[in-house]
């Protein structure tokens, strides 16, 4: 048949195609543009306003830090002009001269001289630290040596000082600056001690070491209110929040909560650590994000942080990504409209060209289907095309005929009234198989049509289109002769093998009854285990054939009652070789002479006759091995009476170099199984 021309007007839908693709690719590459070019416009307006947020909040912070560090020494000069009073110097000096029992000086016992004095002198002292504390401000005072010990205080019932008190004693005797304490919350309030130096009255500024400590502490819930209170410049959802840091966390120092102090997640920075970067995180409230940042105020452990709410920062950001969103939108809105109006009109001037395209191509297909169905008249394969249903839409002369119905009686049948229930049950395995993996398929099945048996080979596919699968070809190829020629060669496989079997046993009665015991015990592990039909097929061959090549081997020497000499032992260990050489030529269709061949290996190279090891044993052989070396155990020999089970076990279980542990645990189970048992008992009988 003549090869169907090209219609005139292909070229130009060829060229209407280029120009498509043109416009496509066109089109593609704005959307590109405009994508990359939003991004980075959008990246670009993010940076600046991280930067620009950043900086504001660092100058904000440090305005905050410079007040409150002004505030801070402002606090520590008013105990400056206390414990810079030569009279308050004296007293410390002469207080801490009597080291640390101070029992002379705070009780009515027998005092010395100079510890009498100073007890006359503690209450104006008491006193004028009480006028202090109550003139500057300050809630209370005390005045610590440098043991931690308390001797003057404005409280009579002054509590011992806490760890963390204690602990900034030392540190101002250690480095005698003044710190100052995180803030507690106390019933009335949020509390702050101060910590200051006493030195001796002749102290020259950078030599000797202070003698006591003034602590004082002032309430700073008002005060601390007043350092966070947000600014009228700082614009819309910024906050100023003071963070401290205790032992183990960090604490936002909010007055206006009724607890006073919250417990923030964020991460301790380290002591050396002045500033917590700017990041976006979440707030302290723990609602919403934030950007936020803190430093530190110097000579404490004491942050500014400034929060700037996520989303009311980032909404001129926002609205600049629409903005450019929208443009973007537009342009390749406009650019796809003038790329569609060029294709509408090539539309319309090829239509009619179409329509003289699709005649001739409908007289071509029409050519074409003729062809198709005489090839498919005269094929002896049987075809057919079933729907989604099951339901036949088509089937060849060929399966109409084989079946007795004419073509269009087959059309609108399913399997079961073709084949019967048993058989549509089977095909529609496959058939699901099909539909599920969306690819070819090829099973054997065997058939009856019209009361005659057929072996085919059944090539199972999807029929489809451009949008879905419709049903399912099928090709029936007619294998019986092959099938029934393989099964009659199996036929003298197994003569064969029978006939091996019967020689051995005529050659040697206890390889006879071992043979038996051995096909039984290697059959039911091959069960155990799991192995694939081909498997237990491959053992249960190889065991009846693998005691063949002993048949080569001189019966002195098999039956010789005493030890093998090594060329003896030689000799017996080439009965291998000697049922490769017999059983070679035979055609098993299966891996036996391979099995018997390396039943005899070991996992530790000990065996013969090529010392393989472990992963190169194949399993039947291991399977095989075990149990013959079970088998000869556990029955009689010319040279020795048989061992019991439990013995030959114990023998096994000592050789767990030679073989694999979990065919041992196999046929341990084996014997305890039913038929196992039936094994072991008919032992005497062999």
């Amino acid at each position: 048949m003549a090869e169907p021309t090209v219609p005139n007007g292909t070229r130009e839908k060829s060229r209407r195609g280029r120009m498509i693709l043109f416009g496509a690719c066109l089109l593609t590459l704005t959307v590109i543009a405009s994508v990359s070019l939003s991004v980075l416009s959008i990246r670009g307006k993010e940076a600046q306003l991280v930067s620009t947020l950043a900086k504001q909040q660092e100058l904000m912070a440090n305005s905050r830090t410079e007040v409150v560090s002004t505030w801070l020494a402002g606090l520590a000069e008013q105990g400056d002009r206390l414990i810079n009073a030569d009279m308050f110097r004296l007293f410390a000096s002469e207080v801490h001269e009597l080291g640390t029992d101070l029992t002379s000086l705070l009780s009515h016992t027998q005092q010395s001289q100079d510890a009498g004095m100073l007890a006359q002198q503690l209450p104006m002292m008491r006193s004028l630290l009480g006028e202090f504390a109550s003139y500057a401000g300050f809630s209370s005072g005390r005045i610590v040596n440098n043991h931690g010990q308390t001797y003057i205080a404005t409280d009579a019932s002054t509590a011992s000082l806490s760890p963390l008190q204690a602990e900034y004693v030392r540190s101002v005797l250690h480095r005698p600056v003044p710190h100052y304490s995180p803030a507690r919350a106390t019933p009335s309030g949020l509390l702050m001690d101060i910590f200051l130096p006493i030195y001796p009255p002749q102290f020259e500024e950078g030599k000797g070491t202070p003698v006591a400590v003034l602590m004082l502490s002032r309430m700073v819930s008002g005060k601390i209110s007043e350092l966070v209170a947000s600014s009228p410049l700082a614009g819309k959802g910024h906050r100023t929040r003071l963070v401290q840091r205790t032992a183990d966390n960090l604490e936002e120092v909010a007055p206006w909560l009724p607890e006073g102090l919250r417990k923030l997640s964020l991460p301790v920075p380290p002591a050396e650590e002045s500033v917590i970067p700017f990041a976006a995180r979440t707030a302290l409230d723990g609602e919403g994000m934030a950007y936020s940042s803190a430093f530190k105020v110097p000579g404490t452990d004491w942050w500014i942080l400034q929060e700037s709410d996520y989303a009311q920062a980032r909404a001129d950001l926002e609205e600049h990504s629409r903005t450019i969103i929208i443009i973007a939108v537009l342009v390749t809105l406009a650019l796809a409209l003038l790329i569609g109006g060029l294709w509408w009109f090539l539309i319309g001037m090829e239509n009619k060209q179409e329509a003289k395209e699709f005649k001739t191509l409908a007289n071509t297909i029409s050519e074409q289907k003729r062809l198709l169905d005489s090839i498919n008249n005269t094929i002896a394969d049987f075809i057919a095309l079933k729907g989604t249903d099951g339901v036949y839409r088509y089937v060849n002369p060929a399966f109409a005929a084989a079946v007795g119905r004419p073509v269009e009686e087959m059309v609108g049948l399913d399997d079961a009234a073709v084949f019967g229930f048993e058989t549509a049950r089977r095909l529609k395995k496959s058939d699901e198989l099909v539909n599920f993996s969306g690819q070819p398929v090829t099973v054997e099945e065997t058939i009856f049509l019209q009361s005659r048996k057929y072996h085919v080979l059944v090539s199972k596919a999807p029929f489809c289109d451009a949008e879905s699968c419709e049903g399912i070809v099928s090709v029936f190829r007619d294998v019986t002769d092959a099938v029934e020629a393989q099964e009659r060669n199996r036929r003298v496989v197994r003569q064969t093998v029978e006939a091996l079997v019967t020689t051995i046993e005529h050659s040697d009665p206890y390889l006879g009854g071992h043979t038996r015991m051995l096909c039984a015990l290697s059959a039911e592990m091959a069960k155990a285990m799991n192995l694939t039909d081909a498997e237990r097929a491959t053992v249960e061959a190889a065991a009846n054939l693998s005691q063949v090549g002993k048949m080569f081997v001189p019966q002195e020497i098999l039956n010789k009652p005493g030890v093998l000499s090594e060329e003896e032992k030689t000799q017996m260990e080439r009965h291998v070789e000697h049922a490769r050489d017999v059983l070679k030529n035979i055609d098993f269709d299966l891996p036996v002479v391979d099995a018997i061949y390396q039943m005899n290996e070991r996992l530790d190279g000990s065996g013969y006759p090529k010392g393989l090891r472990n992963g190169e044993i194949m399993i039947a052989a291991q399977v095989l091995g075990l149990a013959n070396t079970f088998c000869a155990l556990v029955r009689p020999r010319a040279y020795r009476p048989a061992k019991p089970v439990d013995v030959a076990m114990e023998i096994m279980a000592g050789l767990s170099d030679h073989y694999d542990p979990v065919v041992v645990e196999t046929l341990k189970t084996v014997l305890r199984s039913p038929a196992g048992e039936k094994i072991i008992a008919e032992i005497p009988a062999a």
